[in-house]
Formats: C-alpha cells, sequence, structure tokens
C-alpha cells in the first residue's frame, strides 16, 4: 500500500530533525526526557482533487523544548530545523514545496521548572 502524502510529509520532517543530530518524537516524551528534545507534532490538510491529480495543503507543527537558560539553544535548533525544512522538495511519490514557516517561543511550566518552547508552523503543498 502506498505511504498517504501526509505522512510522507511528517517522515521527511522527522528525518531532517534527526540528521541534524536532535532527539526527535512523534509523541510527547515523558517528563524525564533530557532537554533539548524535538516533537514532530500535529498535521492538518486540506485536499484539492483535479480529475487527474490530488493537490494538498497540508500544516505541520514542530515542537522544540529546552531549558529555559538556553534560549540561545533553543533558537538556534529552531532555526536549524527551518532551514532543513525549507530545504525539502520530494517525498517518495510527491513534488512538495513549502510555502510558510511561522514560529514562536513561549515559556511553560512543567512542575517546578520553566522551560521554552519554540513552536514551529509550516505550511506544505504536494502533488
Amino acid at each position: 500500500m502506498k505511504i498517504p502524502p501526509q505522512q510522507q510529509i511528517f517522515n521527511a520532517v522527522f528525518s531532517e530533525s534527526l540528521k541534524l543530530g536532535y532527539s526527535t518524537f512523534d509523541y510527547l516524551p515523558p517528563n524525564s526526557q533530557e532537554l533539548p528534545f524535538v516533537f514532530v507534532g500535529e498535521q492538518f490538510s486540506q485536499d484539492r482533487t483535479t480529475k487527474r491529480f490530488l493537490y494538498a495543503d497540508v500544516q505541520q507543527t514542530i515542537h522544540v523544548y529546552g531549558d529555559i537558560k538556553s534560549r540561545s539553544d533553543v533558537l538556534s535548533m529552531t532555526n536549524n530545523l527551518k532551514v532543513a525544512i525549507r530545504k525539502i522538495k520530494r517525498t517518495d511519490d510527491f513534488v512538495i514545496v513549502c510555502k510558510n514557516i511561522s514560529d514562536q517561543v513561549i515559556t511553560e511550566s512543567t512542575g517546578n521548572t520553566p522551560i521554552l518552547h519554540a513552536i514551529i508552523e509550516t505550511e506544505f503543498t504536494f502533488n
């Protein structure tokens, strides 16, 4: 069975994070996970079909969690991921284009220790 295009985009993003040497998960790991790490998370898509082809827009969210005292590291990871994601041009079966990337950095409290949480939101189009 052919891998759905949304999964291929997820796999490509996940792979880029691993290539950068980051601890990368497809789930939010337990609080005992050492910081920093990447969680390739939520995904949304909107299909557009024609008589011959399937086109779609896919939004993929990537989370970077890091120590509150290591803001520079979290921002470097975020920027490195954005650069790598922009370079993705193909999956196994589809041509993809990264149309937009935005990010934000927030502070979260998990227990007694605040952490930095960068949220990268990407939008791809595939055909």
